[in-house]
């Protein structure tokens, strides 16, 4: 009872701080201001950065920083007053002076947006020539003078190694290239650049080494440590994973001042508690989930697998071994909602990166704290630090360039009830004692392995495939909007994704999608690109291509940061560009460079030609008539002399409004017509002049609003379909 007791006293009253955080937290969200947010409206503010603004991405037009509003104007009547608040934002900036960093003060009309519930964001912004009210407190501008130094004098071996060293060191990616990015992110060593309780612990373990020796007062050498660690954190910046290790690296130093072995998993504990109260909004933070399940993993495995691969290898390789294996374990949970099945290289590629963190992180936090005294010094270690860095750039292309970089995982609900059910059996098996449950988690890890690798997982993840049909085409019913779904030998495209995340989810699960190699989102209309997390959900998107039209919307400040959470690759798509889908080929017809000749976000629509040996398809998006007559003008580029020989499907355009180009349906003369539309809209889609129109040309006509999805795929006699797309 009295072990009960000391249980739940701590843990109600972490519950009860914990929901006092939350609720002042939504507390300062204004009427006022939510009116302002939900009607796009203006308003005059002033506001304090809560980090320095930075490029999230390189495709993301612009800068972007967390943002506080302390107090905004209200106009009533003749009289303008200005009202306290304590709302905080995301801020989107074109470009940025010296003097926005964290905790500077401006003042500025914010041009504001709805924030996604589930955020804690309370609402998106946009800010031209703000005017500063006041400087940033002198520790942070030392703190962002420190950086800056560094990384004026960052060298190295190579563009990638140098970056590489910067991101090791203090998290700063932007030098990072994209293409190592992406072959980082392949092999699953993304992780080494986020700054988390790894970099901590070797802090705090050099300073507590160089210390002991000369200070016999434990106290004051764990004070001096705590203080070290502090400075870390100021200078990486307050991000989850670096704020969790932090707090638990300061539980252990408060454990070792009193003269106590300090446990690892109440420190742990410790610190989510702490954070969560500081912050409930990290509980829905990925980083945070990944940097917590990692350790935590860690913690739990490392001990007992070591214990066995000591038996067959070097303890050192054991040790290695057995901390990648339990960190890959304990955050496939968390891994599989952000992307599809397991890196095949992770575990070998971690046990080679890990050993050369430390040494790295040593001599570029040493070239960091002298850079702006000893500039050719601080040089000379980061250059030396490159070197080994190096070693991790050129094993992350190797791998990333190997076969069979992914190992099939099942997707959804499933595949993460399995992944805890693996993670439940390790732990069973290397935590315990108990022969009963090491037999049990043995054999549950036997079942879980044999049903992923033996196929019987494949199954489970594609049982909901459309009755067996081989689909080329699909176009998704997503209601008023647009998604088709292209597939030729095992490789699939998607082009827009609708406006809500449930539908295009649903479509591609009941597709068996679980990779997208091509996504087009053909402009950043909400019908779109709206459902861009649906389609994103459990999927990995190799490359995404988006219009080159200058978009201010916040639908396209939300498709690039979801598209760089998830580390796609994008490009731009202009006219001419070329590739292909299997064995189908692709073309794009429009927009040209830039979006030249458009004259809206309409016009600058991504329209494409997909060739296979039996079909075409021309895909309009959203063109209206005078980006249709422009296609007309430039058909001899791209018609070609054999259209007329193989059937053509026409995608219509902007769901069959009124805004067509009459001769250029006629001259196309499609075999088949497609509308996605969703039933009983407000717009009156399709307009009649249109389906007239394509009556006339001879097309057989499919609507989404009176079919469903449909499916179409070619056969020796034509063209097949399937209407409804009915599951199993």
């Amino acid at each position: 009872m009295r072990k009960l007791f000391r249980f739940l006293v701590p843990a109600i009253v972490s519950l009860a701080l914990g929901m006092t955080s939350f609720i002042l937290q939504l507390q300062p969200r204004t009427t006022d201001l939510q009116m302002v947010a939900t009607n796009f409206a203006e308003i005059e503010a002033d506001f304090e950065f809560l980090d320095t603004p930075q490029i999230p991405s390189t495709k993301f037009r612009g800068y972007r920083a967390a943002f506080k509003i302390l107090r905004y104007k209200k106009d009533s009547g003749s009289t303008e007053s200005w009202i306290p608040a304590s709302a905080i934002g995301q801020l989107s900036m074109n470009e940025v002076e010296s003097w926005q960093m964290r905790g500077a003060v401006a003042r500025c009309k914010l041009s504001s947006k709805p924030a996604p519930q589930g955020t804690r964001f309370f609402l998106y912004a946009s800010c031209k020539n703000p005017q500063l009210l006041k400087k940033a407190p002198t520790q942070a501008q030392l703190i962002e003078n420190i950086r800056s130094s560094f990384m004026a004098n960052l060298s190295g071996l190579s563009e990638e190694s140098a970056g590489l060293v910067a991101g090791l060191a203090i998290g700063e990616t932007s030098r990072i290239p994209e293409q190592l990015a992406k072959d980082m992110k392949s092999v699953s060593l993304t992780h080494l650049t986020a700054v988390s309780g790894a970099n901590c612990a070797i802090v705090v373990g050099v300073i507590f080494f160089l210390l002991k020796r000369r200070i016999a007062n434990r106290s004051l050498v764990c004070l001096l440590s705590a203080f070290g660690l502090f400075l870390y954190v100021l200078i990486v910046g307050p991000e989850p994973s670096v704020l969790r290790a932090a707090v638990m690296a300061l539980a252990v130093i408060f454990g070792v001042s009193l003269g106590r072995k300090a446990a690892a998993e109440v420190a742990l504990a410790l610190s989510i508690c702490v954070l969560l109260i500081a912050d409930p909004w990290l509980a829905t933070n990925f980083g945070f989930a990944l940097s917590v399940a990692a350790t935590l993993g860690i913690l739990l495995l490392t001990t007992g697998l070591t214990e066995r691969l000591s038996r067959r290898m070097p303890k050192w390789l054991a040790i290695s071994i057995s901390v990648a294996l339990a960190a890959q374990v304990f955050c496939l949970p968390v891994l599989l909602q952000l992307q599809s099945g397991i890196a095949s290289y992770a575990i070998p590629a971690n046990v080679i990166a890990e050993p050369l963190v430390a040494p790295i992180t040593v001599l570029a936090m040493a070239a960091c704290s002298i850079a702006w005294l000893w500039p050719w010094l601080a040089s000379a270690l980061t250059w030396i630090a490159s070197a080994l860095a190096q070693i991790i750039v050129y094993m992350a292309h190797e791998l990333a360039a190997a076969p069979m970089q992914s190992i099939s995982w099942p997707v959804g609900f499933l595949g993460i009830s399995m992944a805890l059910g693996l993670v439940i059996s390790f732990v069973l098996f290397f935590r315990f004692e108990n022969h009963r449950l090491k037999l049990l988690g043995a054999a549950l890890t036997m079942i879980l392995v044999a049903s992923v690798f033996g196929g019987f997982g494949h199954k489970l993840q594609s049982q909901h495939k459309w009755s067996g049909q081989p689909w080329q085409i699909v176009a998704c019913d997503v209601g008023q909007g647009d998604a088709l779904v292209i597939r030729s030998a095992g490789f699939t495209a998607v082009l827009d994704v609708g406006k809500t995340d449930a539908l295009i989810d649903s479509c591609l699960d009941s597709l068996g999608i679980s990779i997208i190699d091509l996504l087009v989102l053909t402009h950043f209309d909400l019908d779109h690109v709206g459902g861009i997390k649906g389609a994103l959900s459990s999927r990995q998107v190799r490359t995404a291509m988006l219009s080159p039209f200058e978009d201010q919307r916040w639908a396209a400040s939300q498709v690039l940061e979801n598209l760089d959470q998830q580390g796609v690759q994008v490009i731009d798509g202009e006219v001419g560009m070329t590739g292909a889908i299997g064995e189908i080929s692709w073309r794009v017809l429009s927009p040209h460079h830039n979006a030249d000749g458009s004259e809206d976000l309409n016009d600058a629509s991504i329209a494409m030609l997909f060739s296979s040996a039996n079909f075409y398809l021309v895909t309009l998006a959203d063109l209206g008539e005078k980006g249709q007559m422009r296609l007309a003008q430039e058909a001899d580029t791209w018609l070609g002399r054999g259209l007329d020989d193989r059937p053509l499907i026409l995608k219509v355009a902007h769901h069959g409004s009124a805004d067509q180009f009459p001769e250029f349906i006629e001259a196309l003369r499609p075999d088949l017509a497609l509308v996605s539309v969703g039933k009983g809209n407000s717009y009156g889609h399709p307009t009649k002049r249109t389906m007239d129109l394509l009556e006339l040309s001879g097309a057989q006509i499919f609507r989404t609003d009176e079919s469903g999805s449909i499916a179409i795929w070619a056969t020796k006699a034509g063209l097949a379909y399937s209407l409804a797309g009915r599951l199993d």
